[in-house]
């Protein structure tokens, strides 16, 4: 962090009901957004706060998508401060369409499910039905992944062309490409995706995606699993999705723009 970084500045006066803990996520959340990289030591010394409460607050800012953690142990902005979050009200009428298919989902293999949709590079966790095991995924509701982590995006990734990839990654180089598109195609075979432990690794997911009746990728619904039990389970949290995803897609086969 830079000599010159100040905290973020105050508009009017301090509210009678002051939250310290909402007001040391709003600073930090502009700390990344202006300086690209925040450590809990050097957020702790700026903002005169214990150590032990950012990093508990960096904690939560990676787990709603306003945080990502870098190699070396900093925090950099996450997607949710990018330019592609979804527009106000995005997505409803597909939450509205498929949520009795989730609750049924999540009925049937215990497990957390998710609906998604997608902006760029980045997939956006639009709704969520919990499992029933005592040990299982949190909702994600809000929470803004890059597509190429999560299940449902490698599901809609898998839809792509070359050409189409390489504008999303134009920075990633041949031999990584090319081993991304070989599992996306195996992905688009099988007529479902997996994610093992891309964004966390004690969280795996499958999920299939959601097209209208001409074809247009609207979504995707995903089964997330806890590491441990994944192998006990996937096959039949697979075989549940894919019963399912006739029914998915005729639900949302007259949907044309999930942008409301």
């Amino acid at each position: 962090m830079k000599d010159t970084d100040t905290p973020a500045t105050t508009h009017g006066a301090r509210p009678r009901d002051f939250m310290t803990s909402v007001d040391t996520a709003l600073q930090l959340i502009f700390l990344l957004r202006d300086n690209g990289l925040v450590t809990v030591t050097s957020a702790a010394v700026l903002l005169e706060t214990a150590p032990s409460r950012i990093h508990r607050t960096l904690q939560m800012l990676v787990y709603r998508g306003f945080a990502s953690r870098n190699a070396s142990h900093g925090y950099l902005p996450g997607p949710a401060l990018f330019a592609t979050s979804l527009p106000r009200g995005r997505g409803t009428v597909l939450v509205e369409a498929v949520a009795p298919y989730l609750e049924a989902i999540a009925r049937e293999t215990s497990e957390t499910c998710h609906v998604v949709t997608f902006s760029g590079a980045d997939t956006h966790f639009l709704f969520s039905v919990e499992g029933s095991h005592s040990v299982r995924c949190s909702e994600r509701r809000g929470q803004v992944i890059p597509s190429i982590r999560n299940a449902g995006g490698l599901a809609y990734l898998a839809t792509l062309s070359g050409s189409e990839l390489r504008a999303l990654y134009p920075s990633m180089n041949e031999e990584t490409m090319e081993e991304q598109r070989r599992e996306l195609h195996r992905f688009r075979q099988q007529g479902f995706a997996v994610n093992r432990g891309r964004f966390e690794p004690e969280i795996r997911a499958v999920s299939v995606l959601l097209v209208n009746d001409i074809g247009d990728p609207l979504g995707a619904v995903s089964v997330a699993i806890p590491s441990a039990r994944f192998p006990k389970v996937v096959e039949h949290c697979v075989s549940v999705l894919l019963r399912h995803a006739r029914d998915l897609n005729r639900a949302v086969g007259t949907i044309r723009n999930v942008d409301r």
